[in-house]
């Protein structure tokens, strides 16, 4: 029976009590109690609804969180790779052989840096990045690029400002690259830029510069998230170390 006829029924029924029968008194408990019972149920439906509303912006909002922590560890192994690399070259001799001889382009000294680059990715992303021969080539499975490059930087004795007076190796003006031709990524850096970024205070030196780049496929790649973020992204990181071996000489 629905209201608000329960209610008469349920007072017929107990009218005859007594109070400390459950009379008037029991009669009144027990509508309360059916409307608490009632309400209830209202509650629980409607939050229901609103569950099944918000489920779908829940899942979004994780698979893209998660996402994001899968790119960030990855750009981390990058950062961290061009870092060490520019460490070595930093005690490292672009234009001498082992032997202290003038050698420019010492391409050993180039391979060596691209090396350690691959290297510390490879052991940085548990062997996820793994850009070492064999196991892959520019020319199949190698998502990126190490671009190696040098700068001289020497004191302009007109302005008494600093100005980068070579890059190296020559023959390379868009720096050293792993991989090579058509789809591989160059230096981002020129010399203007690198002019822009010195001290006007700072002293005749050398410079070198590592340039990672990778690409980033994603890991869960749901449509949700291609449909709004490229798939790859394209990670950089770069990192500049002084180096004395390069710093120029005057001439007397």
């Amino acid at each position: 029976v629905q209201p608000p006829y329960n209610e008469v029924v349920i007072l017929m029924m107990t009218s005859w009590l007594r109070p400390d029968q459950g009379g008037e008194s029991g009669a009144m408990k027990m509508r309360i109690d059916f409307w608490k019972r009632k309400g209830k149920n209202k509650s629980f439906g409607q939050s229901l609804v609103e569950f099944a509303i918000l489920l779908p912006l829940v899942l979004l909002m994780l698979s893209g969180l998660v996402e994001f922590g899968f790119m960030l560890n990855y750009y981390l192994d990058v950062i961290d790779a061009a870092r060490e690399a520019a460490r070595f070259a930093a005690d490292a001799d672009p234009i001498r052989d082992a032997s202290g001889n003038y050698l420019e382009p010492n391409l050993n000294f180039y391979g060596l840096v691209q090396l350690l680059a691959m290297q510390s990715l490879k052991a940085g992303s548990d062997n996820r990045i793994d850009w070492l021969p064999p196991t892959d080539d520019c020319t199949t499975n190698r998502h990126g690029n190490i671009v190696i490059s040098a700068f001289g930087v020497m004191q302009d004795g007109g302005s008494g400002t600093p100005i980068v007076s070579a890059r190296f190796p020559s023959g390379w003006p868009d720096g050293y690259t792993l991989c090579s031709g058509a789809g591989h990524p160059t230096s981002k850096f020129t010399i203007a830029d690198i002019q822009a970024r010195l001290d006007p205070a700072a002293p005749t030196t050398g410079l070198v510069l590592v340039e990672i780049f990778y690409d980033y496929q994603q890991t869960l790649a749901l449509p949700w998230i291609t449909a709004f973020v490229p798939n790859p992204i394209h990670l950089y990181a770069y990192s500049i170390m002084p180096n004395a071996n390069i710093e120029p000489t005057p001439t007397p």
